[in-house]
């Protein structure tokens, strides 16, 4: 997937017009996250991740689709008041808003996800990126989103950043080996790196190795894995660098969204050329103050300019 290039064509572009290629395009799910208190915060791991790179200084496109319905249009509202573009949300009659039920075990998170919804049923509007295209595997679930991703990677010189958030029933392993091949940013957790090479359960301390497996069997060209309170790290061509154990919350009231949070700074950081030693440890700080907050996300600007001036 990642080594196609072509240039776009009609075929591919429903409007028979040429779309100028953006920066960065964020492609998946846009979505509710519900809580057993009744609470619905926005969320979706592209989004979350769209949104700090809006909070970052940074001008992602973010394509998705939601119902023409009440959700869909607050999540349009959202990104206007955040300054995010809405050209690449398209809005979908036939499905609704995408929603997710949260369950916290613990501190840990688990999550029942809607389907279908309009998320799974993205048309080809015929962006492309020139410098990066984030996406995850929850919104290759469908066909039709799976090909309208294909067709943006193809008509694309950008690299890709696969974060991949397992999220069972939506997790197939063919469709993740088919994904990982050749990608130059690989993100996941301790977890799914044991899912990946199929063995019962790996340590953080001891990844590295796996790690090395995975990068050589795959042909991967960067891993960033996670480790909860652990720690962090990347390995690959961009260089080696860990951080552990994780930093810990200056107060924790939960953990969703802290993934994505990191995800964000990583690309904030590749984007604006950090050294790999600083992506880690910022990317890991950042994190960690997002499990300060209720949710992923938060609309205050000084909470993502005031991590860019450490």
């Amino acid at each position: 997937i990642e080594h196609m290039q072509t240039n776009p064509s009609k075929a591919n572009n429903p409007l028979n017009e040429k779309v100028s290629p953006v920066d960065v395009v964020v492609y998946g799910e846009v979505l509710y996250d519900c809580f057993p208190d009744e609470r619905r915060v926005l969320g979706g791991a592209p989004f979350n991740t769209a949104w700090g790179l809006t909070g970052f200084g940074h001008n992602p496109l973010f394509i998705s689709a939601v119902g023409e319905d009440e959700g869909g249009a607050n999540i349009r509202q959202e990104m206007a008041a955040w300054g995010m573009s809405t050209s690449g949300l398209q809005t979908n009659d036939d499905y609704a808003t995408g929603e997710v039920f949260v369950t916290i075990n613990g501190d840990e998170p688990s999550y029942e996800v809607c389907a279908p919804r309009a998320w799974d049923c993205i048309n080809d509007s015929g962006f492309s990126a020139q410098s990066l295209i984030y996406h995850g595997l929850l919104s290759l679930r469908d066909e039709r989103s799976s090909k309208t991703l294909k067709s943006i990677i193809q008509r694309s010189s950008a690299k890709r950043f696969f974060d991949i958030n397992l999220r069972p029933p939506h997790d197939s392993l063919d469709t993740l080996y088919e994904w990982i091949e050749s990608v130059c940013w690989l993100k996941l957790n301790i977890d799914e790196l044991a899912v990946l090479l199929q063995v019962e359960s790996i340590s953080f301390c001891n990844s590295i190795p796996y790690v090395d497996q995975l990068i050589e069997r795959f042909d991967i060209e960067n891993v960033l894995l996670t480790g909860g309170s652990q720690g962090a790290l990347i390995r690959g061509r961009y260089g080696f660098a860990m951080c552990a154990p994780a930093p810990t919350p200056d107060r924790l009231v939960d953990t969703v969204g802290a993934g994505d949070s990191f995800s964000a700074f990583a690309i904030h950081g590749i984007l604006t050329g950090l050294s790999v030693q600083q992506i880690i440890e910022q990317a890991s700080h950042f994190a960690s103050k997002v499990c300060g907050l209720q949710g992923a996300t938060t609309d205050s600007k000084e909470f993502y300019t005031n991590q860019i001036t450490l």
